[in-house]
């Protein structure tokens, strides 16, 4: 059977350059290969041509943006070029909330071209609003949460032309009717599954930083109420082997010659002893990595973190997303200002490079409250910030607040809800005024932190160098050598 994944585009309609294939995707395309299917990935980013790239911003021009997505822009006919020369008999397409609307229109324009083609549904957005996709009338079926035996079981029964009654985790169609099939047991060992395909992209040779992707668990065990990640995942958190992580790497080396590699894991040093035994069996691989990882502050240590950087870390990143204490509490992040400092300070001395994430527009947040971010990202000083303005996703604790307020309901238009777009402040907690002052304060310093001049660079890498002392004679002597060749 020939079975098309489309991963639609986004990022691209922003002017933002991103090569990054969901993971999900190059997991169900494995799966299916190895049971005898015939399987391409589309990265939407890919078909992007000519954008002057821009860097991702607090806020993001939104004419420009809506005016991107809608239906005349060139990509979607790039994409059908390409499907049509495929000839698929079946098609999955797997997205977030914000590029819904793409996804829309992209099955939308699959149906026209061919009405009797099977389309499926998959990701966060279908997982936590599996009526939409259906009622909307473009998809067929909706694969919800963990796919991978979901989508080879339905594949099956749709080639056998079979009934789908049984298949736990999907939702779909009868008489007119929805249907949702009782939820799939997640899979206990992940060392099971095959490694994702990324071999399988269409054009994979133009679009190595598509193919970077990695995961060492599943779940998120935390609470915070502006994320949906155990809805997806559980709250159980289930861990691959050392073993099978690196033996991916080299898979992916040997398939690809990718060597540098994104973690993907809500939080990759929930486990510092398996991190400390996967990075020593990193340290004996043949060839070179570096990588990079999102994780909290309170769960990393000077040992783990030189040892990290040994085994070829880079980057991390941590999410911090309030200052205030009332905050961090109504939020359920429950993480302390100083762990985090600690932990860029602990970073630094490794000499890894640290970006920390902040948040504003949460309910009932005030001037004062993000006046205090804002001099905790300062104290804390790490080397990139990243803000973006709080949306009640769906499925979020968040989004329930919203829903009892009334601002938000499962006909929200999706390309106005965006992270990056200013709708006010979400949740009206100040003045309009106030609020756009606040965000032209953030805009400005979190340009100070992204875009430093020279003497600030100059000195920001002097005082990573003299935080890691074993790098102060390797300067030294690059001066040194700079000095006498000029």
């Amino acid at each position: 059977m020939k079975i098309l994944l489309i991963q639609p585009p986004w990022y691209g309609f922003q002017n933002i350059v991103s090569r990054r294939l969901y993971l999900g995707l190059a997991y169900l395309a494995a799966i299916l290969k190895e049971n005898g299917c015939q399987v391409s990935i589309l990265n939407g980013e890919s078909f992007f041509d000519n954008i002057e790239p821009v860097e991702e911003s607090v806020l993001i021009n939104r004419d420009d943006y809506l005016h991107n997505i809608s239906a005349s822009h060139e990509v979607y006919q790039k994409i059908m070029k390409v499907l049509t020369e495929f000839d698929p008999e079946l098609v999955g397409i797997s997205f977030m909330t914000a590029n819904a609307p793409v996804a829309y229109r992209l099955a939308d324009r699959i149906k026209q071209y061919r009405d009797d083609l099977p389309l499926i549904a998959g990701g966060v957005h279908p997982t936590l609003l599996p009526d939409e996709p259906l009622h909307k009338g473009y998809f067929d079926y909706v694969v919800r949460g963990e796919g991978e035996q979901v989508l080879l079981e339905l594949v099956n029964a749709i080639k056998q032309e079979a009934d789908t009654t049984n298949i736990a985790g999907i939702s779909c169609k009868r008489n007119g009717r929805i249907i949702h099939n009782e939820p799939r047991p997640y899979l206990k060992n992940l060392d099971e599954i095959s490694f994702p395909a990324f071999h399988l992209l269409h054009e994979v040779e133009s679009q190595p930083d598509a193919c970077n992707g990695i995961t060492a668990t599943r779940g998120c065990p935390f609470e915070c109420n502006f994320c949906a990640s155990s809805l997806m995942w559980s709250r159980k958190v289930r861990f691959r082997s050392a073993d099978n992580i690196v033996a991916e790497i080299e898979d992916r080396y040997r398939r690809l010659g990718i060597t540098s590699f994104s973690f993907h894991d809500d939080t990759f040093t929930l486990r510092p002893a398996l991190v400390e035994e996967t990075c020593r069996k990193m340290l004996k691989l043949d060839f070179p990595i570096q990588w990079h990882c999102d994780t909290r502050g309170d769960t990393l240590s000077p040992d783990l973190l030189k040892l990290m950087y040994q085994a070829g870390c880079r980057h991390i990143y941590l999410g911090l997303e309030s200052g205030s204490p009332g905050i961090q509490k109504q939020i359920k992040k429950n993480l302390s200002t100083e762990k985090v400092h600690s932990a860029v300070k602990m970073a630094r001395r490794a000499g890894i490079i640290t970006t920390v994430y902040f948040m504003a527009g949460f309910p009932d947040e005030t001037e004062q409250d993000i006046r205090q971010s804002i001099n905790v990202m300062k104290k804390l000083n790490p080397d990139r910030v990243i803000w973006s303005i709080v949306t009640p996703y769906p499925g979020t604790a968040l989004w329930e607040e919203a829903e009892k307020r009334g601002l938000v309901n499962e006909d929200t238009n999706w390309e106005h809800f965006f992270h990056h777009f200013n709708q006010g402040s979400f949740f009206r907690s100040m003045p309009e005024d106030t609020w756009n002052n606040m965000l032209d304060l953030i805009n400005r310093e979190q340009d100070k932190f992204n875009n430093p001049t020279a003497g600030k660079m100059l000195w920001k890498r002097m005082k990573r160098t003299a935080a890691n002392p074993q790098k102060i004679l390797k300067y030294s002597s690059r001066l040194i050598k700079t000095a006498l060749c000029t």
